[in-house]
């Protein structure tokens, strides 16, 4: 395609300057031969720092914000652009087209996106039709995922990956949508055909400020111009406050396990067994028993989100609920290893204190004791490190240890966390793998080890640098086997 032709009406490129580009890239290192570079400001950058890399990268033109006047760098044109942000999806979906006939599931929630994701993808591949998943675990084309640097992407890369889809035939798509992809336009200009709000709890507020701007941020998802339908779970505060919003997109289905709620979809009868859970849905589209193939009440309100995603646009729910049972959870969340005559252990990507709290309520009705360890990441809110000791002292015993310490000292964070009463019969221990070794040792082979906040990270930041890691290899080292052949991502 032409530069000229994908900016047409909005900005003249004079023939002379006129270039055939292949992709377009706000990202510099994912600049190469023959792409257009956007040159923007960033929450921490502008973009205009890495111009001359991106044309040494092969960059044939740029589009730059901020700039007073064209010019050349070699043969490269800068062309200035006064707003990026207006129009950039409408450039996108010139040259990515083919986003338009992918049926988008956009899920959004401080916890359980990634598993509501996978579910969607998991349960469309089961009926023999292939999902796209764009999310924290990776994108692709299910179960082919490739690591990613964001929960959602920049706006370039997800409207790219939805064309990349549709060109490989893939029929729809379930995308991560975070509160900052949706604060700073990462998914403008998409209409999807389905939004998803799983929960809202405190996190991110170093970077929101305060509830009121995380969940405004959340709900513009949700508004008519923005997603054909929407599924709404109203055991939450926050999905009980969206049905009062004004622009609330006109199709929208709730979701509750109380019927005093009186629920577009109520989930019913949970019951669990050694090796999973069922529970018993009543729906739009008639009853149905579903079960589970794994841990956590907070899955079976996942599935059903993702069950009820899939019927708003189309699919059979019977159908589809009664593929519910060969699911696999997903990487890092509930993830269950074990090894014999031991306790088993439960790995959880749970870094809020609502996340906590759930999946430990979730783990006392299967086990006991139950013990826990965890930590909280550095350079991020430390507001939460005290509500994040309240909610693990729900269990029989406590392991503190280091999560992600990034650049801030790690026993400031141990300090944050201790500052509860709580907290005073914790015992705390920065090695990690140290951590996870003396919790197993001392809880009975009838318990089951909750380990917290990491989930499916391969790394540990420690003063910049990501250090391999993974809570799921140390389980191996000590000799667990993963339960149920978990995808890994």
């Amino acid at each position: 395609m032409k530069l000229s032709v994908m900016v047409a009406d909005s900005l003249f490129v004079p023939p002379e300057w006129d270039r055939e580009f292949n992709h377009i890239h706000a990202d510099s290192r994912d600049v190469t031969q023959g792409d257009v570079f956007i040159a923007r400001a960033g929450t921490s950058a502008h973009g205009q720092e890495f111009i001359q890399a991106a044309v040494d990268a092969g960059a044939v033109a740029v589009l730059a914000e901020g700039i007073d006047a064209f010019y050349c760098l070699g043969v490269t044109p800068v062309f200035p652009v006064a707003d990026l942000t207006q129009y950039l999806p409408q450039w996108l979906g010139v040259r990515y087209s083919g986003h338009q006939s992918v049926t988008t599931y956009g899920v959004t929630g401080t916890n359980g996106k990634s598993s509501v994701t996978q579910f969607i993808a998991q349960l469309s591949d089961a009926r023999g039709k292939r999902c796209g998943v764009i999310g924290t675990l990776g994108n692709g084309v299910w179960p082919n995922l490739e690591s990613t640097r964001n929960t959602t992407p920049d706006i370039c890369v997800v409207y790219r990956l939805l064309d990349q889809f549709a060109n490989a035939g893939v029929q729809a798509a379930a995308i991560e949508v975070s509160s900052h992809g949706l604060h700073q336009g990462r998914v403008a200009g998409i209409k999807f055909d389905v939004a998803v709000l799983t929960n809202l709890t405190q996190d991110h507020l170093d970077y929101h400020g305060d509830m009121e701007s995380y969940f405004a941020a959340k709900a513009q998802l949700f508004s008519q111009d923005v997603s054909e339908s929407a599924v709404i779970n109203i055991d939450d505060e926050y999905g009980r406050r969206l049905l009062e919003k004004t622009d609330l997109c006109s199709r929208h289905l709730t979701l509750s396990s109380s019927s005093d709620n009186s629920p577009d979809v109520l989930i019913d009868k949970v019951s669990h067994q050694a090796d999973g859970m069922s529970a018993e849905l009543f729906t739009p589209w008639g009853k149905s028993r579903i079960y589970l193939p794994m841990l956590g009440d907070f899955n079976v309100a996942n599935v059903t989100a993702a069950l009820t995603a899939l019927a708003v646009t189309g699919e059979d729910f019977t159908t589809t609920a009664n593929c519910t049972d060969s699911l696999r959870s997903v990487a890092g969340r509930m993830a269950l290893y074990t090894r014999p005559d031991s306790a088993r252990a439960v790995v959880d990507f749970a870094h809020t204190p609502d996340a906590l709290e759930r999946v430990i309520k979730s783990l006392q009705a299967v086990a006991s004791p139950l013990t826990v360890v965890f930590g909280c990441g550095g350079d991020r809110d430390a507001s939460k490190r005290p509500l994040m000791a309240i909610a693990a002292s729900l269990a029989d015993q406590v392991w503190v240890t280091d999560d992600n310490p990034r650049t801030e000292s790690a026993e400031k964070i141990f300090n944050d966390i201790s500052s509860v009463d709580e907290a005073l019969d914790f015992y705390y221990i920065h090695d990690r793998s140290s951590a996870i070794t003396q919790a197993i040792e001392n809880t009975t082979p009838s318990g089951v080890v909750l380990i917290a906040g990491k989930g499916h990270e391969n790394y540990q930041e420690i003063m910049g640098i990501r250090n391999e890691y993974s809570d799921a290899t140390v389980l191996l080292s000590l000799g667990y086997r993963s339960a149920g052949g978990d995808h890994v991502a």
